[in-house]
């Protein structure tokens, strides 16, 4: 992880420690009693806001069941590196049962030095499967 997202994974990490260690102390000074019913309201909280962002997440999910790729290579000094982000020969969209032009989103970055090569598909790697005729 790079940038801004390591950073944030860092503040997360610090953040669930002191959470960790507050209620710890916590529970240690009030007693087992009222340790477990705080335990229990917290719990009930986690639930709720876990259903929220899991309904959220379904909302904003791409239209057709599209999915997301990220490729990313380096090619250093006469080597080769060739990604496919998705099937290399998997069925049409039609036989996997999504709809034609399903929405997906790809992110391509390569760097290539001297005489390397990259190859990125950010897609299925196959040709157009033409329709069935009856």
């Amino acid at each position: 992880m790079t940038g801004g997202r390591g950073a944030l994974v860092g503040v997360g990490a610090v953040v669930t420690v002191a959470a960790v260690a507050g209620l710890g102390g916590y529970f240690a000074v009030v007693g087992l009693e009222e340790a477990d019913k705080l335990a229990s309201v917290i719990g009930a909280l986690v639930a709720v806001v876990g259903v929220a962002v899991a309904v959220y997440g379904l909302a904003t999910a791409p239209p057709g069941g599209g999915r997301r790729v990220w490729l990313r290579a380096r090619a250093d000094d006469h080597s080769q590196v060739e990604q496919i982000g998705g099937n290399a020969r998997g069925p049409s969209d039609e036989e996997a049962g999504h709809p034609p032009g399903a929405a997906g989103e790809a992110r391509l970055r390569a760097r290539a030095r001297r005489s390397s090569r990259i190859r990125q598909v950010g897609g299925d790697d196959r040709p157009p499967v033409p329709p069935a005729t009856s």
